[in-house]
């Protein structure tokens, strides 16, 4: 028997209303070829560029082979602990949206984030028995904690011994506590001698009958089978041996000795079953691959690494041998070492060779197509590396043309591509070109079955535009303060009094490069915190730099240095001198609030990253007062011959007027917001009163009345739907955006997923001057800022961040988010927003990918408006900034074509980075692997 899967076409489509067309297609082509692949081959990785909709085609192959072959037991999916919620709901959406008919119902998924709760579902019978199931990483490799499991050794180790009878009458006594669960004891004070009476298969009877709950049978057959093959207890009957037979003043001692001793045998226990437990599934699928590039104890649960080639050992993990075929799902494949790419191609040896279902190469053939492919990789990367090496030789003086105008590196590559070129870098450049591009073509050969990768399309899918829409507008240094893209790429100036510091960093980062000459190889952290703001640089000289960011290279400047202290303690004494007010004039924080307000006074979202804590603490603070103080200008010119005070105590009476109050006005507004809700019947007459409800909370507050409200308006049903068809700055209306919602909780959010939007938009501040309830994300006594604008970072309790993240995703608040790298990945923040400020750069380009992917994602905003996502880079001209900046445009290219790139990051191997000539987009793109399966 094969592996034979077709995709199914009647039960299962991936064409909705939840994408377009074409996206549909490409995702449902994807899944045909995944699955044609895995027929002949034991797996392939899916790497399609981030937000491109991975996961409903790795869950369509996932309900393909579940339909097919339902009697080889469930699919496992293995996803991050940082995504073990949002796996379930994107099945949920699935089934909803994709399966049909009978397929619908019959295919059912459960989670499992513990060894025990994954046992559980595998001892389901065939009726009861989940097709699919998740499964969080590293859930395999902790041990044991369940108490019914902790009990179960104890009464096993009690059997092996029959001098210890009197401890067994002692134990009830003393089971709650010794495994921590008094709450049974309080719920049923016999439950415990029952249950030492019986076998662990009889449990779950009694612990029905003793009134408390339990579905499942408490302790998995597995692992009674491999404690009936266990033999050593002494170390656990000792201890059990020691516990007092009546309360005494050694009680919780011997307590304490005794659950370590336990605790140590379940340790055992688990590493019995791993080493011995085989079941059978059809189709392992695994996100986040790059984390099986080394030998963790994650890789190792697939095979054992140090087992060599022998095929008698080389499945000693839990899940080698398990598994029919495995699919990899990554979004930076080439982000990897080539070495690194192929440690994780090799983890599919673990499949099941020996099955029915094995496939048509050997496994030997397996792993010589692999050895080749390494070969060929080693050789691209030998050829890119001697390319990279020859482009660093080029100098602005090589791109002088005849009449003496220098040419753009696009302008240089296409003479050079018209016109031999005449000097010897310019000809060694053109030779290592064509030799690495033999190289790739050859290499992209190989690795094209193993591999498929789709990038995003430069413009917005057709929709009958003459001209096409770029799907982004890159807008960078200066570039945040103009509304259209500029030519060049000019840095924020420092002015004024903000020279100075900037003037003593560079001098502190010019003696700290002239060190690497004496051996010492540090890097200016100091410059990077100055760029990002003077609070991130004092936190930096503090040593307290706290950032949620993985920075791998975090050497430290080298502060001991006679010359450099000299030029930060000059700085040190300029920086807490400044007022808060001279503090925001940072030349790139107020460039970050500018934006962000202009953008907010045209209706837009904007989703702002940063490195630093302290940089995203005091942009938080500094938007909250600049746009406090704009809503009381705008309100005291709108409501003519009123104070400040006056302003902000009639914009509180005109919401209470308008929305709070009961009578004709309030049931206006309620009838003309409940016409845009009303009509999507998937809502509950509950939920559409609650949508109502939020909107009016939204629409009452002083930042909405003074945007979009004609305060001049007496009729107030007039005045609201006026608002509601002022248009934004994507040319969408608020009504439009209102329905936008609307019809995303209806048609693509499951009940569960539905009442989550709502309660966090319930719970959250509306921005009201007087606080209204306590905000479980911001429980301060009195509001310190603005609600519009709101920070999640490591500091942030994660509930809080899914709250804020969902409000986000909304048309109301907070319009203003700002975010660490805990929001980098694995979120949607598309829905409601296309404008993304990277406050912060990174050296690594692939995490300012990341970051932008956020909002570009299929259905995003920018699909629904016919605009761009735009993207703000903004550097300090002549600082670190700039540097960073530099570099990483250059290395993004090159990290299509380098596989791994790994580069240092001290003061004097960027300096030299950043003076390179940037290599051409075109000759990256002319480089890098073609591995699609779909073209439109």
């Amino acid at each position: 028997m094969n592996f034979k899967v077709a995709f199914p076409n009647d039960p299962l489509t991936l064409h909705s209303n939840r994408v377009s067309d074409r996206d549909a297609l490409r995702q449902e082509n994807t899944a045909r070829e995944i699955l044609r692949r895995l027929e002949t081959q034991p797996g392939l990785i899916l790497a399609d560029e981030v937000g491109m909709g991975k996961t409903f085609v790795a869950l369509a192959v996932a309900a393909a082979v579940a339909l097919t072959r339902p009697e080889e037991g469930p699919v496992v999916v293995m996803v991050p602990p940082s995504l073990k919620d949002k796996w379930p709901k994107e099945w949920a959406v699935f089934k909803d949206n994709c399966l049909k008919g009978e397929a619908r119902s019959r295919l059912t998924a459960a989670s499992a984030d513990s060894g025990i709760a994954f046992l559980k579902l595998l001892d389901d019978d065939a009726v009861a028995r989940k097709q699919i199931i998740f499964l969080t990483h590293g859930a395999l490799n902790r041990s044991l904690t369940d108490e019914w499991v902790k009990l179960a050794i104890i009464r096993r180790a009690l059997s092996r011994r029959t001098s210890m009878e009197h401890v067994r009458r002692a134990l009830p006594r003393f089971a709650g506590r010794l495994l921590r669960s008094q709450w049974i004891d309080n719920k049923a004070p016999d439950l415990w001698e029952r249950l030492l009476g019986h076998p662990p298969d009889q449990w779950k009877r009694i612990i029905q009958r003793a009134g408390l709950t339990m579905e499942d049978d408490p302790v998995p057959k597995a692992l009674i089978d491999a404690m009936e093959d266990l033999d050593d207890f002494k170390p656990l009957l000792e201890a059990l041996e020691r516990l007092p037979l009546r309360e005494s003043s050694y009680v919780d001692e011997r307590l304490s000795d005794a659950r370590q001793t336990l605790t140590d045998a379940l340790k055992e226990l688990w590493k019995f079953w791993l080493n011995r437990a085989k079941f059978r599934a059809p189709l392992l699928i695994f996100d986040e691959a790059h984390h099986l590039k080394n030998v963790t104890q994650l890789s190792s649960l697939f095979a054992n690494e140090e087992a060599g080639e022998n095929e008698e050992t080389a499945n000693k993990g839990p899940l080698g041998g398990v598994f029919s075929r495995m699919l990899f799902l990554t979004a930076t494949p080439f982000q990897l070492g080539h070495r690194e790419l192929i440690n994780v191609l090799r983890r599919f040896d673990g499949i099941a060779w020996d099955s029915d279902t094995s496939v048509a190469m050997s496994r030997d053939v397996f792993r010589q197509s692999v050895d080749r492919l390494e070969q060929a990789l080693s050789d691209t990367q030998a050829a890119s590396l001697r390319l990279d090496r020859a482009w660093g030789r080029l100098k602005a003086s090589h791109l002088e043309n005849a009449d003496g105008r220098f040419l753009s590196c696009e302008e240089w590559r296409s003479s050079m591509r018209s016109t031999p070129p005449t000097d010897e870098v310019s000809s060694e450049i053109c030779a290592r070109f064509e030799q690495c591009n033999q190289k790739m073509r050859e290499a992209e050969t190989l690795i094209r079955p193993w591999v498929i990768r789709h990038l995003k399309p430069r413009t917005l899918p057709s929709d009958g535009e003459p001209q096409p829409i770029n799907r982004r507008e890159l807008f960078v240094g200066a570039g945040i303060k103009h509304d259209q893209q500029t030519d060049g790429e000019i840095g924020l100036e420092v002015e004024g009094e903000s020279l100075l510091p900037f003037l003593l960093a560079v001098r502190a980062q010019i003696a700290l490069a002239s060190k690497a000459s004496n051996g010492s190889s540090k890097r200016a952290v100091f410059a990077e915190g100055l760029a990002s703001s003077y609070e991130a640089y004092l936190e930096t000289r503090r040593g307290q730099a706290d950032k949620d960011d993985d920075d791998p290279d975090t050497a430290e400047d080298n502060g001991a240095d006679p010359e450099i202290t000299w030029y930060l303690d000059h700085l040190d004494r300029v920086l807490p001198q400044q007022s808060e007010e001279a503090k925001l004039r940072h030349p790139k924080v107020l460039a970050t609030i500018e934006r962000a307000l202009k953008l907010w006074w045209r209706g837009e979202k904007t989703l702002i990253f940063c490195h630093y804590r302290a940089t995203g603490r005091a942009l938080r603070r500094y938007v909250s007062w600049r746009l406090e103080q704009e809503i009381m200008n705008r309100a005291v010119q709108l409501l003519k011959g009123a104070t400040l005070d006056d302003a902000r105590e009639r914009l509180d009476k005109l919401g209470e007027q308008f929305f709070d109050t009961d009578g004709q006005m309030r049931n206006r507004a309620l009838d003309l917001i409940g016409s845009v809700v009303n009509p999507y019947t998937a809502f509950t007459d509950a939920e559409k009163g609650r949508i109502t409800e939020i909107a009016m909370r939204f629409f009452r507050t002083p930042s909405f009345l003074v945007r979009y409200f004609p305060l001049e308006e007496s009729d107030p049903s007039i005045a609201l739907k006026r608002a509601l068809d002022v248009v934004d700055g994507s040319g969408l209306t608020y009504r439009r955006r209102v329905e936008d919602f609307c019809r995303f909780l209806s048609e693509r959010c499951v009940p569960e997923e539905r009442e989550g939007y709502l309660q966090s938009l319930e719970t959250i501040q509306s921005g009201r001057f007087i606080r209204e309830n306590t905000d479980p994300d911001d429980p301060t006594d009195e509001i310190r800022y603005l609600p519009n604008v709101r920070l999640a970072n490591g500091e942030v309790k994660s509930e809080s961040r899914r709250r804020l993240m969902l409000a986000f995703n909304t048309p109301f608040f907070p319009e203003i988010l700002i975010a660490s790298s805990v929001l980098a990945e694995g979120v949607d923040l598309h829905l409601d927003c296309r404008f993304v400020i990277h406050h912060d750069l990174c050296w690594n380009p692939s995490t300012i990918e990341q970051r932008t992917g956020r909002v570009d994602r299929i259905g995003c905003k920018s699909e629904r408006a016919r605009q761009p996502i735009h993207v703000y880079l903004p550097f300090v001209t002549a600082t670190q900034d700039e540097k960073m900046f530099r570099v990483v445009r250059d290395r993004e290219r090159w990290f299509s074509v380098l596989m791994g790139e790994k580069y240092s990051l001290d003061e004097s191997s960027t300096e030299k980075l950043a003076e390179r000539i940037p290599f051409p987009e075109e000759a990256a793109r002319a480089l890098q692997f073609d591995l699609s399966v779909y073209r439109q």
